[in-house]
């Protein structure tokens, strides 16, 4: 019933469609309840008397009367259609704003699939009662009402006798109402899960494939099918039970109504007239009446469809723009944060108490260890989330009050995880088209290094994206993603790991390009390759939510701190300008910890070992459960640990990057992986063989010796 009053809402806005439609229903109802007391005077003035001139009369009546109902039926139909199309259209419309609104916490608590169920099923459940229930319900409510009436008109005690009995039709599914409620809720729950894994199985037929999780996926959508089915039948048949019992209770009201109408003729209190007058009538009412108990379900169904709706709709923004939001200019002088504390959750914080300046045209890298903080700091300048205590200002306005249209215009966020829309190349980087033309494209493409490889396309610029970028490689997606954040000339540019899944030359050509704009655009580089961000004016080290050290990359070093052991980790590798092969200096093998105290002579030999592998986003490298036979350490890329959970599905322990190393045992003992390896995106790594590492150590037992005594301390 909130459904339909909201829907009223809506209606009453076009006063005059809604008008036209009510006067329609109310003749329609009338011509409906008028027709059966026709045949009262039929019978008794015109057939028994043999009136010949009062059949006519009677006759013309009716046939007019019929002819204004069916222009009546037509005007309601149209008015009808434009009122209810205009108030679903809004209601979409405003659902659809409502989601563009919304905040990151907002896509993280409602996933695709129960976004998706809302907008296809619950919006056209409602949009079937808008257009068919609801004038229905309304039509056989009035026709219920007036054909009372009318029955009263012709004989009250035998109305009385029906509408007593009248009330058992209504008993059954009001005490239905609470169980079907609770089936429609479970059966459009089970939809919405479905719609998840239908969503994950789409967007994920890699990893699934890569991972051999075809048969755990199809477990999982075998029993969310079954669940379908199980919910669907309970609600079947729970709304048949609804539609049923008032049936059967019409039954014993027509029973009542023959018997004593029939005692009412023979004691001559009700005409033969009047009583096939009242049972046609009485019909009419009760076949409304019992199509009433039918449309029960629906509207159960629609009013748990509404509330679902609702339900989105009372979600507030987590970071809203201000009722009276500021305009920012085009330039700034500086960003930065004042005493900044910030989590995604009550329970921690990811940001302490964090307090930088960045004066407009330098470039400032964010680094730090994985989980330190860093790319929550380059969210919160992006304000895409907002802080719990402290601000984060341009030229001292606090970002939670400026428009959100002069921020984005000012400053575009480019993240490794690159989104592109299932459309073609140029509509992909010029996006609304304003103030962009194809020469200003191409120099933003030049510039991305990502020129070359289009023109190479049959389609070129016209080439047409699938599955949001699925179709090019994960190179060729950041580089289209930088291009277009190129190509609308920020004063402040963002970058979170965008070089993580270039290849070599191409991160020094983006590295040089960054060196040019450095001049007249504000560059915010998060980043864990140290390499990248030697020339930066000043960099920001972060530790657990603060930042322990700030600098130029010299200073830095001489602090001997944590930057500086984050760059030992990385430092000591060559890698070819094309990417295909690396080496590695003995003095940073003499840096693992269970190579420490091998002479550096001897980790030659070592170093001599290793050979390059190049890895593709997703490929697996060791897989949980398999033979160890090899160590491992990264040159450059990102790697994500997986451990399969008794009773749960993978789950990701530990993410690791350049310079980390994983599957040392393997050199000395023969034990299956713990875990599962997967490539983050594409990654060059160096390996050892067990076997070529103890033919090594065959000749030298003192490496072995000492290898093994290392790892039994870690063990």
């Amino acid at each position: 019933m909130n459904f339909i009053r909201a829907m009223l809402r809506h209606f009453i806005h076009n006063k005059l469609l809604f008008g036209v439609f009510l006067f329609s229903i109310l003749f329609e109802v009338a011509y409906a309840v008028a027709s059966p007391l026709s045949l009262k005077y039929l019978v008794d003035e015109a057939f028994t008397p043999k009136d010949y001139h009062a059949f006519l009369l009677i006759l013309g009546v009716l046939f007019s009367a019929g002819f204004f109902n069916i222009i009546a039926n037509m005007a309601g139909d149209y008015s009808l259609g434009k009122l209810s199309g205009e108030a679903v259209r809004k209601l979409r419309l405003e659902l659809f704003v409502h989601l563009q609104k919304q905040s990151l916490p907002f896509y993280q608590r409602f996933k695709v699939g129960d976004l998706v169920t809302r907008f296809a099923s619950d919006m056209t459940t409602l949009e079937r009662v808008v257009r068919i229930s609801s004038p229905f319900f309304l039509r056989e409510t009035l026709s219920v009402l007036l054909g009372l009436v009318m029955l009263f008109a012709i004989e009250w005690k035998l109305t009385l006798a029906v509408l007593a009995g009248s009330a058992l039709m209504y008993v059954g599914p009001r005490l239905l109402q609470a169980r079907a409620e609770a089936d429609n809720e479970s059966y459009k729950q089970a939809q919405e899960r479905f719609s998840n894994t239908i969503d994950e199985m789409i967007k994920g037929h890699k990893t699934i494939k890569g991972l051999h999780q075809q048969s755990s996926f199809r477990e999982r959508a075998r029993k969310q099918i079954q669940e379908l089915y199980s919910f669907g039948l309970k609600m079947h048949v729970t709304n048949s039970l609804m539609e049923r019992l008032p049936l059967t209770v019409l039954l014993v009201l027509n029973g009542i109504m023959i018997g004593f109408g029939g005692y009412l003729i023979f004691h001559d209190q009700m005409t033969i007239g009047g009583f096939m007058a009242f049972l046609t009538l009485f019909m009419s009412v009760g076949q409304s009446g019992s199509n009433l108990s039918f449309l029960i379900p629906n509207l159960i169904d629609s009013s748990i469809s509404f509330r679902r709706i609702s339900e989105v709709f009372a979600q507030k923004p987590s970071v809203p723009e201000a009722d009276d939001p500021k305009e920012l200019p085009s330039s700034f002088a500086a960003i930065g944060m004042d005493r900044v504390t910030f989590g995604y959750t009550e329970q921690a914080d990811q940001l302490k108490d964090v307090s930088l300046r960045i004066p407009a045209g330098s470039y400032v890298a964010f680094v730090g260890p994985s989980g330190s903080g860093k790319s929550t700091a380059l969210q919160l300048l992006s304000r895409f989330y907002d802080p719990k205590q402290g601000t984060v200002a341009i030229d001292g306005h606090d970002l939670r009050n400026v428009s959100e249209s002069s921020l984005r215009k000012l400053a575009v966020l480019v993240t490794q995880d690159t989104f592109l829309f299932n459309s073609t190349v140029r509509d992909n980087l010029l996006l609304d088209g304003k103030g962009f033309t194809d020469a200003d494209m191409i120099v933003a493409a030049k510039q991305a290094n990502i020129h070359n490889v289009i023109e190479s396309w049959p389609d070129g610029y016209d080439t047409q994206i699938h599955h949001e970028g699925g179709s090019l490689s994960g190179g060729e997606r950041q580089r289209i993603a930088i291009a277009r954040a190129l190509l609308r000339k920020p004063s402040l540019l963002l970058l979170d790991e965008v070089t993580s899944a270039l290849d070599p030359a191409t991160e020094a050509d983006i590295n040089a390009l960054l060196q040019q704009l450095r001049r007249h655009t504000t560059i915010i580089s998060v980043t864990h390759r140290l390499a990248s961000v030697i020339h930066a004016d000043r960099i920001h080290v972060f530790k657990e939510g603060s930042i322990v050290e700030s600098g130029t990359h010299e200073e830095l070093l001489g602090q001997n701190g944590l930057y500086g052991t984050l760059w030992e980790k990385q430092h000591g590798f060559h890698l070819s300008h094309d990417g295909l092969h690396a080496t590695v200096d003995v003095e940073r093998l003499a840096k693992l910890p269970f190579f420490e105290g091998i002479e550096l002579p001897l980790l030659d030999g070592v170093a001599a070992l290793f050979s390059t592998e190049t890895c593709k986003e997703g490929e697996t490298v060791v897989r949980e459960g398999e033979e160890g036979n090899k160590f491992y350490i990264i040159v450059r890329g990102r790697f994500e640990i997986i451990k399969h959970i008794p009773d749960e599905r993978e789950k990701r322990v530990a993410v690791l990057q350049d310079g980390d190393h994983f599957g040392e045992i393997a050199l000395l003992m023969n034990i299956p992986r713990t875990a599962t390896v997967k490539a983050m995106g594409p990654s060059v790594l160096l390996s050892v063989r067990r076997e070529a590492f103890h033919q090594m150590t065959a000749a030298h037992p003192q490496i072995l010796q000492t290898l093994e005594n290392t790892l039994k301390k870690r063990m």
